[in-house]
């Protein structure tokens, strides 16, 4: 009976000593890959004030020194380039938890087919899913000088994939950023510094709960 007693107690006791995770608290430290174009990547900025970097600090700052975000943003880059350069990167030691997926600018602005975006999109999802990545899809729009026709369909095609594909969606990335001269440098499209702080706020809002 009183072994039986020593047995009860210690099983009572267990999850005040097995160092288990607080309610809330991520079941690994975040690994964030940051997959995108020259918004992403920070052009003609300093890299340590693009968004990606400040994701950064604040993972640090939420997670302690292990979590880290990963810029792989990279000028000129279209969404036919996202597969590809997924599985590249995947090769690295340290494999990402999470992927904030912000391609397609650079397909609308080129206006190039929204159903070829569509369908690379979901390719780099899928290899996503398939390493057991949580993925956040960023949206994009593009200017309604492009044609209502062709801009509400660029802009639909993120909300399809993402409900499709059952992921994550920023709306839109530049929220707040886009066409206000302030947050962006001189050509007008790229963000500057304190445009980067407003897509950090637009990212975190979606990535936060995933976490």
């Amino acid at each position: 009976m009183q072994n039986i007693l020593i047995l009860l107690l210690a099983l009572a006791a267990r999850p005040l000593f097995a160092g288990n995770a607080a309610p809330g608290s991520p079941t690994k430290t975040p690994v964030v890959l940051c997959l995108g174009d020259s918004l992403t990547e920070g052009f003609e900025i300093n890299p340590s004030a693009a968004w990606p970097a400040l994701l950064d600090q604040r993972l640090k700052e939420k997670f302690g020194p292990e979590a880290e975000s990963i810029n792989a943003g990279t000028s000129g880059a279209t969404s036919a380039s996202g597969a590809s350069r997924l599985k590249f990167l995947l090769k690295s030691p340290k494999k990402p938890t999470h992927l904030i997926l912000a391609l397609g600018a650079n397909d609308g602005l080129r206006g190039l087919p929204v159903g070829a975006m569509r369908k690379n999109l979901e390719k780099a999802i899928a290899i996503a899913k398939d390493h057991q990545i949580k993925v956040v899809l960023a949206g994009m729009k593009v200017p309604p000088s492009y044609g209502k026709s062709y801009s509400g369909a660029f802009e639909e095609t993120f909300k399809n994939v993402a409900r499709d594909q059952k992921v994550i969606l920023i709306p839109f990335l530049l929220e707040g950023v886009a066409t206000h001269s302030s947050m962006n440098i001189e050509d007008g499209i790229h963000p500057n510094p304190g445009g980067h702080k407003v897509i950090l706020e637009n990212v975190w809002k979606k990535l936060e709960p995933l976490l």
